[in-house]
């Protein structure tokens, strides 16, 4: 399955080419009738498109299966054991990247696996960098499992993420570091993992999604 809907290999996420087509048509028509100031505006506002909605190659530096790579983009903003009742029914580690607007904001298959369950949940639109959101905010859930385990994805919008995209549904196989959504503008992803692995990441540190490695099993 092409999880690129149509554009593998392409440098742009899909959900980007609406903005950047009607930025750039409008900023065009506005030169051309001469109008002071506002093309600059628009045009600026399509550079930042191209720059934000960029999806770059990125190929798994792990590619060890009993290695989790980094979902998002971000900094790692928080790092706590808790028990996770609905999906995992387990202890578990989390893991919470905070996307910045200069972060790519494609997210990626932390392993292999199969898509168990897909759940998306409206929710608020708090600050994506507060810590205590993830049962509030409007999220989407990703739920893989790989062989004998579970790795539960979510998608967290923030503040100016209005739109969770998500590139699977259930029973999709995935391959490690293949993309599998996306959230516009600013917000969080979170990992939730079994206890036998080892967090590799540590607070504040940053994350690159489908090459950072952030946990290994047995160590």
């Amino acid at each position: 399955m092409d999880r690129e809907k149509g554009l593998r290999g392409f440098p742009f996420a899909r959900e980007g080419l609406a903005f950047m087509a009607i930025s750039l048509a409008f900023s065009i028509a506005l030169f051309l009738f001469k109008i002071p100031v506002v093309p600059y505006i628009v045009f600026i506002f399509f550079l930042f498109c191209l720059y934000f909605f960029r999806n770059p190659k990125r190929s798994p530096a792990y590619d060890n299966q009993d290695e989790l790579i980094s979902p998002a983009d971000g900094r790692v903003m928080d790092i706590r054991e808790m028990e996770e009742e609905e999906f995992l029914k387990q202890r578990t580690t989390r893991v919470s990247i905070f996307m910045s607007l200069t972060d790519v904001h494609v997210n990626r298959a932390p392993c292999n696996g199969v898509i168990k369950r897909v759940l998306h949940r409206d929710g608020e639109f708090a600050l994506a960098f507060k810590k205590d959101i993830d049962k509030d905010n409007e999220r989407n859930y990703i739920l893989i499992e790989n062989n004998d385990e579970r790795i539960l994805v979510v998608q967290i919008a923030g503040f100016l993420a209005r739109r969770i995209t998500s590139y699977v549904k259930e029973g999709d196989h995935v391959k490690k570091g293949e993309p599998i959504g996306i959230i516009a503008f600013g917000s969080r992803v979170d990992i939730y993992f079994p206890q036998n692995y080892k967090t590799m990441v540590s607070l504040d540190s940053r994350t690159k999604a489908g090459m950072t490695m952030i946990a290994k099993r047995g160590t």
